[in-house]
């Protein structure tokens, strides 16, 4: 996810190394490192219309090769109407998009992450509406609150779906006779084990600080249910200040001064790998990530996820809550929308493109292929044989069942709010802000809703 900073390119993606050797594992990205090479600029032949489509990418891989190969199919069956597809990396894409926005000259389809970013851009008026579309009802409905506002959608999901999960190693919770805590309680009493038994329980990359949000965004939602986070999005007064926000923080805290986090756990970064190799190591026990961990342990230490010693797990109830276990946080998908600066023939392309290859069960079965879980509704046949297919089949279920599944919130506040989010929750966690400071000071902070 490219959060606000680079939280997607420092953690989601795959090594170089691993990108050299699966062919099952690469994601389509949200954010990157280098910027892939995009189709030839076509020119539209008579009676049809060219559309241009920005798209962030990690660089060449399987993933842009199905993207590639959908626009081509969509091209034959659509004669006449060409698209042309620019994909470029993370950051220069956040910049390179706001000045297009800015100067009145998009791209007819553009990325998007979806949430408090492309809210603003809807505000300013550059996102055509797709209204509510029969066609949009293929994709999971969890799928698509990122893009919905007013009622209306504004975009579609072009990669699969990436909620967040407990991951431990089964080896180290088989040896003490441990099972997955399904409470907060339990996961305490089990951090107090692993302690106890010369294991730093969780593994935690803060040094980036968006794995620490992730602990906010499941601890506040299983405290206080959805409509916490809801009222942050809609900007209402002292929203951060409400009581499961400053119980969540209170019980981050508690895991902090519980010995839970390795030492170091404030300078560690996850794009290097180091958070991982604690946990496949058998250093650490757990990580709270999101699935796209499944690849990342997979080009890391093969033999670790192929034998079965990676374990997938919700996060915990918190007890007196009233947030549903089931509910999910993390990135729902990553998007596309259209310009409102497209002209009318452009625009019936562009949701033509949407309708008959991204919400199709070809394109689906074909994101599978390049490691991505799709949010197409019957995806489930599509993971068989498959290196991943178990976890696979689990994230699609937990995706579908999801009574929410809350976009993570660095993404869905706009900028002006998340930087200082994560910055101030990265000294809740060394103990240095409390719960209280920590929420007074998000209250005064402008909400750009």
């Amino acid at each position: 996810m490219g959060r606000s900073g680079d939280r997607a390119g420092s953690r989601r993606r795959l090594t170089l190394a691993a990108v050299a050797t699966m062919t099952v594992t690469v994601a389509l990205a949200a954010c990157g490192s280098a910027a892939g090479s995009g189709k030839a600029s076509t020119t539209a032949k008579a009676g049809g219309t060219n559309l241009t489509m920005w798209l962030v990418t990690t660089g060449p891989s399987p993933a842009n090769t199905v993207v590639n190969q959908a626009v081509s199919s969509f091209e034959k069956s659509h004669p006449g109407d060409t698209i042309t597809v620019d994909y470029i990396e993370n950051q220069s894409y956040k910049q390179k998009i706001q000045l297009a926005m800015g100067a009145g000259n998009p791209p007819t389809i553009f990325w998007t992450w979806g949430g408090g970013p492309l809210k603003q851009f809807i505000n300013a008026g550059d996102v055509a509406s797709l209204g509510n579309p029969a066609w949009a009802s293929d994709f999971l409905p969890s799928s698509l609150g990122a893009v919905t506002f007013n009622g209306q959608l504004y975009g579609v999901p072009i990669e699969g779906t990436q909620p967040v999960f407990f991951f431990y190693n089964k080896t180290i919770f088989s040896k003490l006779g441990l099972t997955f805590p399904t409470t907060w309680s339990g996961l305490l009493s089990a951090v107090s084990t692993l302690k106890s038994h010369g294991y730093a329980p969780i593994s935690l990359a803060n040094g980036d600080q968006w794995p620490g949000l992730m602990y906010l965004e499941y601890l506040t939602d299983r405290i206080g249910g959805p409509g916490v986070f809801q009222a942050i999005e809609l900007g209402k007064t002292g929203a951060w200040s409400n009581p499961a926000i400053i119980k969540a923080l209170t019980d981050i805290q508690q895991l902090t001064r519980a010995g839970a986090f390795q030492n170091g756990y404030d300078s560690l970064h996850y794009s290097g790998g180091g958070s991982d190799a604690l946990v496949y190591s058998g250093k650490a026990a757990i990580q709270l990530m999101g699935d796209w961990d499944v690849s990342q342990m997979l080009g890391l230490n093969k033999s670790f996820v192929t034998s079965g010693n990676l374990g997938l797990a919700p996060f915990p109830a918190v007890a007196g809550g009233t947030g549903d276990p089931a509910d999910l946080a993390g990135n729902t998908a990553s998007y596309v929308a259209i310009s409102s600066k497209a002209s009318t023939s452009q625009k019936t392309a562009a949701e033509a493109f949407m309708q008959d290859v991204l919400a199709s069960s070809s394109y689906a079965k074909a994101i599978v292929s390049a490691g991505e879980v799709p949010v197409i509704k019957g995806a489930t046949d599509l993971f068989a044989g498959q290196q991943l297919a178990s976890y696979d089949q689990a994230i699609y279920t937990s995706v579908q069942q999801a009574p929410s599944f809350q976009y993570s919130w660095d993404q869905a506040v706009p900028p002006q709010e998340a930087t200082p989010m994560l910055a101030d929750l990265a000294q809740v966690f060394e103990l240095t802000m409390t719960p209280q400071k920590f929420a007074a000071t998000m209250d005064s902070q402008p909400s750009g809703a």
